[in-house]
């Protein structure tokens, strides 16, 4: 029939495509809802500079609004609006994006945590609003605000006044205290427990060999810095407490930036979509079952 019509083969072949060619990814949906949120709850002040005023939740937002290329970091350390809102061709991971918004929410009052009803602790309900999500897979009821709606729903994380069976593990990030949950006796949590210690990156195990080794020099040194330049007289033990806590806060830091409980360890080249929580409730709690097997010469890593 071809050649009835006058084709003619061109004398190279056609290959037809496997569909698995790499195409232009879609803009997310949450990533308009998600800057207007951001930009709208953070505190505003009339400089045009906003100021994470060293609160974790801020600097959470800073960094999201930074990394959706809404805004540059200022020399000050905030951030300003980018003259040129641009959307980066790697966007931050979905979760964490989540994470801030929740936190971010409750930080400011437009998302409110509610007791299960029938909880012992549950306080009288007079004087607070009416909770307006009901509880769902796990999550306890809330109260949040109308004009937070839209970018829970863009998020996936609220469907029909409901919280979505996705949002679930994003909330353990905020950890509620009002829904009373122990996520760490969650199967979830435990399994993740076990691949991060049976994976741990060459590179990870690298920096976590000096972990909580705390020398003899290490304390003399510190006593030397503090007689020069602490305005009070400085003890052994004092060093001891200060070493600890920088010992425990550089594991939290690797944890917080190359660990995820739904992907475990990783890659560097993964760490360049993460945003910096320093509140993650998951991260931390799993920093403390993590040290408590892999640093056990370091019982004070896993308080």
């Amino acid at each position: 029939m071809l050649d009835d019509a006058g084709f003619e083969p061109l004398g190279r072949r056609i290959k037809i495509s496997d569909g698995s060619a790499v195409k232009d990814p879609l803009q997310p949906k949450w990533v308009g809802p998600v800057a207007e949120f951001l930009w709208s709850a953070l505190p505003d002040p009339a400089t045009g500079q906003w100021d994470h005023l060293f609160i974790s939740v801020f600097e959470a937002a800073c960094g999201a609004l930074v990394g959706l290329g809404e805004a540059v970091k200022a020399a000050d350390g905030g951030i300003e609006r980018s003259a040129h809102p641009t959307l980066p061709a790697t966007l931050p991971r979905w979760d964490d994006v989540a994470t801030v918004v929740v936190s971010l929410a409750a930080q400011v009052n437009l998302l409110e945590y509610r007791h299960f009803v029938g909880a012992r602790a549950r306080p009288s309900p007079t004087g607070l609003r009416p909770a307006n999500i009901r509880a769902a897979h796990g999550c306890g009821p809330a109260y949040l605000a109308p004009e937070a709606f839209g970018v829970f729903e863009s998020l996936g994380l609220v469907l029909g006044a409901r919280w979505t069976e996705q949002a679930e593990t994003i909330l353990w990030r905020d950890f509620p205290n009002e829904w009373g949950i122990d996520f760490t006796a969650d199967r979830r949590f435990t399994v993740a427990l076990h691949v991060a210690l049976a994976s741990v990156p060459d590179d990870i195990a690298e920096r976590l060999k000096g972990s909580g080794i705390i020398t003899e020099e290490s304390i003399v040194e510190w006593l030397e810095v503090a007689a020069k330049h602490a305005p009070t007289t400085k003890t052994r033990d004092d060093a001891l407490k200060s070493l600890r806590f920088w010992s425990r806060w550089n594991l939290d830091q690797i944890f917080l930036r190359r660990w995820r409980l739904n992907d475990g360890w990783l890659s560097v080249q993964e760490v360049e979509r993460t945003l910096l929580i320093e509140h993650d409730a998951v991260s931390i709690n799993m920093v403390s079952e993590f040290a408590a097997w892999y640093l056990p010469h370091a019982p004070f890593l896993s308080e």
